[in-house]
């Protein structure tokens, strides 16, 4: 027994002794590609992964088993600028092969005469893709295993953190402690690091849920997405492979579960009450997945030795497809950051990636919950002047030129100059 002791106090002390230069803590879209954008940069960096999933089996052809359960069978539209940033990681090429071109959105409004017809130029550039996340987990993962420097733990979670001068200690479940120079949130809504690091936050619910599933209508989708404002929310449409669309349905939260439970033949028949027959009819309907809508945001993901991205820094309202898009946008400026500091982790180093990111983070929150709060409704004063403005869209294409560019995603992400 006593050697069996000493063994295990002397494992312990070898974790220890290892000062890793970033713990990620979270290891599904945002933390995965966090490391692999972090190692693609620096590949001398010593990055730990903390993974609350067990370690799973490599994938094949017949086994699907190798990508993280983070990667569902969900949907996700990455715009213009998330491609240019997946291209530089050269990712793009192998995701490409599973994702649809958005070319065109149309948007409409339940009830009244407004409408807008969107194309990002004239060249017929795709505003971006829409891919499932199970083929993004795949290749992320593929990927990620070629790192000899990237650590990681599975089935563990975070239970504390210790911010010291120069390191931070992560406490995890498992009994062990792991030291490193910085920690990333990269574990949800429900962040433990945030809550840990003492980085305030606000929840905004906004009483509907989202009902996601993939359908399918009798006539070709031809790139075409769609967002059709009712009463209760947005219905958005985005074109698929296999002539599929990623269906995301806002209902009142009390009536989620009645609608999701409908028999097949009775859920597309209330969806196409509600949406018309634009996308043309309805016929097929697979799974369907119901997601509570709120807003959180963080007025300022960033503590000492530690910073939030992802939903753990802004979870957002799927409206207009912004939550994920700028969240790429947050871990690439980050990764960059990190690759080029002298002191990762010190107050300089999180100093200036905020200065990168705040007036993008606060700018794309303000705009998708201001389409929300002004589309998700029927008061006669807010009715008229969206519709006169939508319809004016079409008759004078200048003025949607901010959401077009908004929709694009393609900034300069390295702008100090331009903070407010």
């Amino acid at each position: 027994m006593a050697k069996l002791s000493q063994q295990s106090d002397l494992i312990e002390q070898q974790q220890e002794a290892i000062l890793y230069d970033v713990v990620i803590v979270g290891a599904g879209m945002s933390g995965a590609l966090l490391a692999l954008t972090l190692l693609t940069q620096n590949p001398l960096l010593k990055v730990l992964l903390l993974d609350e999933n067990a370690q799973r089996l490599p994938s094949s052809p017949n086994n699907e088993a190798g990508h993280n359960p983070s990667f569902d069978a969900r949907c996700i539209a990455l715009n213009a600028g998330s491609v240019d940033i997946l291209d530089s990681l050269s990712l793009w090429t192998d995701i490409k092969a599973h994702a649809q071109a958005i070319e065109n959105i149309q948007v409409s409004d339940k009830g009244y005469f407004g409408g807008a017809e969107l194309s990002p130029n004239l060249q017929g550039d795709a505003f971006g893709y829409v891919v499932e996340l199970r083929h993004v987990g795949r290749v992320l993962s593929r990927e990620l295993a070629s790192f000899a420097s990237l650590t990681t733990r599975y089935q563990v979670k975070l239970d504390n953190l210790s911010q010291q001068q120069d390191v931070i200690q992560c406490v995890l479940n498992n009994g062990e402690t792991v030291t490193a120079k910085l920690c990333v949130g990269a574990d949800g809504s429900h962040s433990q690091v945030r809550t840990l690091a003492g980085i305030s936050s606000s929840l905004s619910d906004y009483q509907r849920s989202a009902i996601i599933c993939n359908v399918r209508c009798h006539k070709p989708h031809q790139n075409i997405a769609y967002e059709r404002f009712t009463k209760s929310g947005p219905i958005a449409l985005l074109p698929l492979t296999d002539n599929r669309f990623s269906l995301v349905y806002c209902v009142e939260k009390q009536q989620a579960e009645q609608i999701a439970h409908l028999s097949d033949s009775e859920f597309l028949a209330q969806l196409q009450k509600k949406f018309g027959y634009r996308a043309g009819l309805f016929e097929q309907t697979g799974q369907r997945d119901i997601y509570p809508l709120n807003l959180l945001k963080t007025t300022k993901p960033i503590a000492h030795r530690t910073v939030c991205i992802g939903n753990a820094a802004h979870s957002l309202h799927p409206v207009a497809g912004q939550g994920f898009n700028l969240g790429l946008r947050d871990l690439f400026v980050l990764a960059t950051v990190i690759a080029d500091s002298d002191d990762i982790g010190s107050f300089s180093m999180l100093n200036d990636y905020w200065q990168c990111r705040e007036k993008d983070h606060h700018s794309t929150i303000w705009m998708t919950d201001s389409l929300v709060r002004i589309f998700s409704n029927h008061y006669p004063l807010l009715s008229i002047p969206r519709n006169i403005g939508l319809k004016a869209m079409n008759l004078f294409p200048f003025l949607s030129v901010p959401i077009i560019e908004q929709s694009k995603g393609q900034f300069d992400l390295f702008n100090r100059e331009k903070l407010s």
